[in-house]
């Protein structure tokens, strides 16, 4: 076999090989701790949120539930933008106010609160991405936000 034959067949196979051990590592390596504000999940109460809700409107923009991941994303940030007061469960939030919830369990916890009157607010606290394909799906979808 001549060297260029050698080049031509080795090249491919060896950036293959490289792929597929960087996939298994992917999916396999432990997950390292990100920093809090990385993990982070804000949510905002807009201003105008309470005159809406008097109205009888239901605020625009804002989710009825969020979704959050252990390890990954699992630090809710409420900020309050309005001019008055809500209440997020057992929070309350004076204008300005900022509070965080740190979760260390999967589960899901519905509250009450003040600007989805009658509907409530749901967390869904998932736990963290298993080793393995999970993992790597998990990774790979970070490349792609």
């Amino acid at each position: 076999m001549t060297l260029r034959r050698i080049t031509l067949i080795g090249g491919p196979l060896l950036l293959l090989g490289g792929g597929l051990v960087a996939l298994g590592w992917a999916a396999l390596a432990p997950m390292t701790p990100l920093a809090p504000s990385a993990r982070e999940v804000v949510y905002v109460i807009p201003k105008g949120t309470a005159a809406q809700s008097a109205g009888g409107e239901i605020p625009s923009g804002l989710p009825s539930e969020i979704h959050l991941r252990l390890g990954v994303r699992d630090i809710l940030v409420l900020r309050n933008d309005d001019e008055q007061a809500q209440q997020f469960g057992p929070v309350q939030l004076t204008p300005g106010q900022t509070y965080r919830l740190a979760f260390d369990q999967p589960g899901v916890l519905q509250l009450a609160c003040s600007f989805h009157q009658g509907i409530g607010f749901v967390i869904f606290v998932d736990p963290p991405p298993s080793r393995g394909w999970e993992r790597l799906q998990w990774r790979l979808g970070l490349v792609r936000e």
